[in-house]
C-alpha cells in the first residue's frame, strides 16, 4: 500500500506539475499575441498619420528601418508600397483575410503561421481616408519554435520537478501511513486510540478488531478449558479403574469388566480428540476445492448404510427418500457432514423412533422423532462443546463438535442451516446450497 500511495503521489505531483508549466506557457503566449496586436495597432495609426500629413510614399518610406513591416495597398488589393520587398513583384492582396476586414469595417487582424521556419506573421490593416489599406505586419516565434528553443530549460525543470515530487511524495506517504503503523501496537494495548494520533475516521476500525481479537482470545481459553475438561473426564475414569486393576482388588469378571470400560473411556477419548483435530483442520484449511459434482441423494444412501447397524442396535428406522440433488463441492466434507447429522439423529433419538433424510434441489433434510431442542438453546447448539444436557450427551457417547463441523463445513460451501425442533417431538435441520 505504501508503493501504491507514494507513486500515485508522484504521479499526480508529475502531471500537476507538467500540466501548469503547459497551461502557463500557452497562457503567455496567448497574452503575447495580445501585446503584439495591440502594439501593430497602435504603431499602424502612427504610421497613418505620418501618412496623412504629407507624401504618402515618402512618409511611408521614413518607417523602412523599423522591426515591423509597413504595406500600403489599393482598394483593388494592388500592392502600392512594401517596406521590406519590390511591390511590383508582389501578388494582388485582396484576397488576405485582415485586407477585406479592413475594406468592410474599417480595420482587421490575422495570425498566420509558417511551418517551414517555425514563425507566426502578425497583421493589423487599417481603411485610410483616401480607401487604401495601410497594413503593418511583424514576424516572431511561434508557440512551437517557443518550445523547441527552450527546450532544454525545460527539461531541466521537468527533471527538477520529477527530483521534488519523489521527495515529497516520499515525505507525504510516510506522514499519510504513519497512523496505520501504530494500529499493531495500539491494537495490544488498552490505550484509548484518541490519544495515540490515529485518525478519527479508523478509531471504528480499531475498536472493531479489539474487539474481535477480544472475543478470539475468549473463545480461545474458552475451548482450551472445554478440552481439558473434557479429556479429564474419561482420564479419570481409566486411571481409577486402572488404579483399582493393578491394586488387585478388581479381579476375574470384575477385571474384564473395568477392562471394557477403561477401552470404552478410551474410544470416547480416540473420537473427542478426531474431532478436535477435525476442527482444527477445517479451521485451517479453508481452501480445499469445491469442484466436485456431488449427489446429496447418494452421499445420503451411503450414510445410511454405514449408520445402519447403529439405528438398529436401537430400533431406529432410516428412510432416504426424494430426487438426486447434485451440489458443487467437496464428497469428502459433504459425506462428513452428512454422517453427522444422521448420527446426531440417531443418539438423540427415541427408542424405535425414525429418521427421514430428504434430498431435493441443492437442499438435504434430516428429521427425527428424537427428544427435541428447547427453542432457547437453538441459536447455540453448533458451538463448540455445546450440550443441553451434559450428562445424557455424554452417556450417549457425544462429544459435543459433530454439529461444530457441520457448521463449518456448510460455511464452506456457502450453505445455510436451518433448524426446527418441538421437544418430545423431534427436529428437521436442513443444509440449503447455493
Amino acid at each position: 500500500m505504501e508503493r501504491k500511495i507514494n507513486l500515485h503521489l508522484f504521479y499526480m505531483g508529475v502531471v500537476t506539475a507538467i500540466v501548469g508549466i503547459l497551461i502557463t506557457t500557452v497562457s503567455y503566449f496567448n497574452f503575447f499575441r495580445k501585446e503584439v496586436t495591440e502594439n501593430l495597432a497602435h504603431e499602424c495609426h502612427l504610421v497613418a498619420q505620418c501618412y496623412d500629413s504629407g507624401d504618402p510614399i515618402t512618409e511611408l518610406d521614413r518607417f523602412t528601418g523599423e522591426d515591423f513591416r509597413i504595406t500600403l495597398i489599393e482598394k483593388d488589393g494592388t500592392v502600392l508600397f512594401e517596406s521590406s520587398a519590390d511591390p511590383q513583384e508582389m501578388p494582388n492582396h485582396l484576397d488576405r483575410p485582415e485586407i477585406r476586414a479592413a475594406i468592410e469595417n474599417g480595420t482587421g487582424t490575422d495570425t498566420r503561421f509558417s511551418d517551414t521556419i517555425g514563425t507566426e506573421d502578425h497583421y493589423y490593416a487599417l481603411r485610410l481616408n483616401d480607401g487604401n489599406i495601410l497594413r503593418v505586419s511583424i514576424q516572431t516565434d511561434s508557440i512551437f519554435a517557443l518550445f523547441e528553443r527552450s527546450l532544454v530549460i525545460i527539461l531541466i525543470i521537468v527533471l527538477g520537478i520529477v527530483i521534488v515530487s519523489m521527495l515529497v511524495s516520499v515525505k507525504l506517504t510516510n506522514n499519510l501511513i504513519a497512523p496505520f503503523r501504530r494500529i499493531p501496537e495500539l491494537i495490544g494495548t488498552n490505550s484509548p486510540p484518541e490519544e495515540c494520533g490515529i485518525y478519527p475516521e479508523i478509531i471504528p476500525f480499531v475498536e472493531e478488531i479489539r474487539n474481535a481479537r477480544n472475543a478470539q482470545s475468549e473463545m480461545r481459553q474458552e475451548f482450551t478449558a472445554n478440552v481439558s475438561h473434557e479429556l479429564k473426564t474419561p482420564l479419570t475414569s481409566i486411571s481409577g479403574y486402572a488404579e483399582l486393576i493393578e491394586s488387585g482388588m478388581a479381579q476375574g469378571a470384575d477385571s474384564v469388566e473395568f477392562a471394557g470400560k477403561i477401552k470404552k473411556e478410551s474410544d470416547r477419548m480416540l473420537v473427542l480428540i478426531g474431532d478436535i483435530l477435525r476442527l482444527s483442520e477445517l479451521d485451517s484449511t479453508g481452501g480445499i476445492p469445491l469442484d466436485e459434482d456431488v449427489d446429496l441423494k447418494a452421499v445420503a444412501e451411503d450414510c445410511k448404510e454405514r449408520l445402519s447397524q447403529q439405528a438398529e442396535s436401537r430400533g431406529i428406522r432410516i428412510t432416504v427418500r426424494g430426487e438426486s440433488a447434485s451440489v458443487k463441492g467437496s464428497m469428502t466434507e459433504l459425506c462428513e457432514l452428512v454422517y453427522n447429522l444422521v448420527d446426531n439423529a440417531i443418539k438423540y433419538n427415541r427408542e424405535n423412533g425414525n429418521i427421514e433424510i430428504e434430498t431435493a434441489d441443492k437442499m438435504l433434510t434430516v428429521t427425527d422423532t428424537g427428544i427435541g431442542i428447547p427453542q432457547e438453546s437453538i441459536p447455540r447448539i453448533f458451538e463448540r462443546f455445546y450440550r443441553i444436557d451434559k450428562s445424557r450427551s455424554r452417556a450417549k457417547g457425544g462429544t459435543g463438535l459433530g454439529l461444530s463441523i457441520v457448521k463449518h463445513i456448510a460455511e464452506h460451501h456457502g450453505a445455510k442451516i436451518d433448524v426446527k425442533s418441538t421437544v418430545g417431538v423431534g427436529t428437521s435441520i436442513s443444509v440449503r446450497f447455493q
